[in-house]
């Protein structure tokens, strides 16, 4: 781990994690737990051990049902509009076999949405619709409104923060916009629960647990705003007599433990203060952005503002991102390599590729020093 203690509050947050065996600059793929986290799935599989499964599952009812109310503060939602699932991907999975949705409906996305999410509309039989965007990516409410008035489609679908670069869509502005023309919009929040404001006022969202919220891996959320909740297309089902159609999403066969530490990690989060955290992170981008704008052989992807911790950097003098970011683990460095597939509406297919640096508020100099010189020497 590098030397450097973060200031402030935020050194109790490292303090709280074990320590890292390198620089870890990847929340976006995974974030670090605190050892509350750790205890609250490994207790609960042991209790699954001393008491079996379902028993386990019913003993902590409780603590469930207070999640679901913690993740809703973090989302504008309701305890009762959220359901577990296994990611966010399984959530929009979901979403798309129980919504309202003509065949081969229309899915407006903008250029910057994450490339599987499409793939997975694809899959389905639906026709994702590229929106107009700003020239720095950015989705407008006056933008919208003109596509929509003109051009509708049958959803929309945005991520509320790029996967692949530090890219925020102003998606409670947005929401408004799509309720007046009646077409629904869904959020992918994946990126942006416990990294931005995620109140998006949107009639769904899908999230994961191990991202910024830095949760177990293995659990992810489906939101679905109370005026739909009778339009979803949920069988009930004799096993769960008198549950609403948005408990019925959720899979019998779960991760229990998974689910008590991703609400100890809202907890948490809710805990410091999610503005804090919002503020603090937004600082972290800044802090990247600034360290790594001269490092040669690199340009920083500009992201536009409002923009959260995630930064990416794309190589000027040849270098192979992928084998650079292979040299840079090597050397204890952790960051993402960010191929074309993340974004293929923005990024073109014979794009080399770039590298993601998203660290989480405990970020201090040493760590962007380090990184700074292995890029600096990064080998073409």
């Amino acid at each position: 781990m590098s030397p450097g203690r973060p200031a402030g509050p935020w050194s109790t947050w490292r303090e709280a994690r074990p320590p890292a065996r390198l620089v870890h600059l990847d929340s976006a793929s995974a974030g670090r737990s605190s050892y509350a986290v750790i205890d609250a799935v490994t207790g609960h599989l042991r209790r699954e051990a001393e008491v079996g499964g379902y028993v386990a599952a019913e003993q902590v009812a409780s603590d469930l049902a207070q999640a679901r109310h913690d993740l809703g503060a973090l989302l504008d939602l309701g305890a009762g509009d959220l359901a577990f699932v296994e990611s966010a991907t399984a959530a929009l999975e979901v979403l798309l076999r129980v919504w309202p949705l003509p065949d081969g409906a229309r899915v407006g996305v903008p250029p910057s949405c994450w490339g599987p999410n499409v793939e997975l509309l694809r899959r389905r039989g639906l026709d994702p619709v590229a929106l107009p965007v700003e020239e720095s990516g950015v989705l407008t409410p006056e933008l919208l409104e003109d596509r929509l008035r003109d051009d509708p489609p049958d959803l929309l679908l945005v991520d509320l923060v790029a996967a692949h670069r530090g890219l925020v869509q102003p998606v409670r502005e947005l929401a408004p916009v799509a309720r007046r023309h009646g077409v629904p919009l869904w959020v992918d929040v994946a990126q942006g629960l416990g990294h931005v404001d995620a109140r998006t006022g949107a009639d769904a969202v899908v999230a994961t647990s191990r991202k910024w919220l830095a949760g177990p891996r293995g659990v992810g959320l489906v939101g679905v705003a109370a005026p739909w909740h009778d339009r979803l297309r949920v069988p009930p089902r004799a096993k769960h007599p008198g549950a609403g159609p948005v408990a019925l999403l959720e899979s019998d066969e779960a991760h229990v433990a998974g689910r008590l530490g991703l609400g100890v990690a809202a907890a948490e989060l809710l805990a410091t203060g999610p503005g804090a955290v919002v503020d603090r992170l937004a600082e972290v981008g800044r802090e990247v952005r600034d360290a790594l704008a001269d490092v040669p052989g690199w340009r920083v992807v500009g992201p536009a503002a409002p923009a959260g911790a995630i930064t990416a950097v794309e190589p000027t003098s040849g270098q192979d991102p992928a084998r650079v970011c292979a040299d840079l683990r090597g050397t204890g460095v952790l960051t993402t390599l960010c191929l074309p597939w993340r974004a293929p509406g923005e990024v073109p297919a014979d794009h080399p590729g770039s590298l993601r640096v998203s660290p989480h508020v405990d970020l201090v100099a040493a760590d962007l020093d380090v990184l700074a010189r292995g890029l600096a020497a990064a080998r073409r």
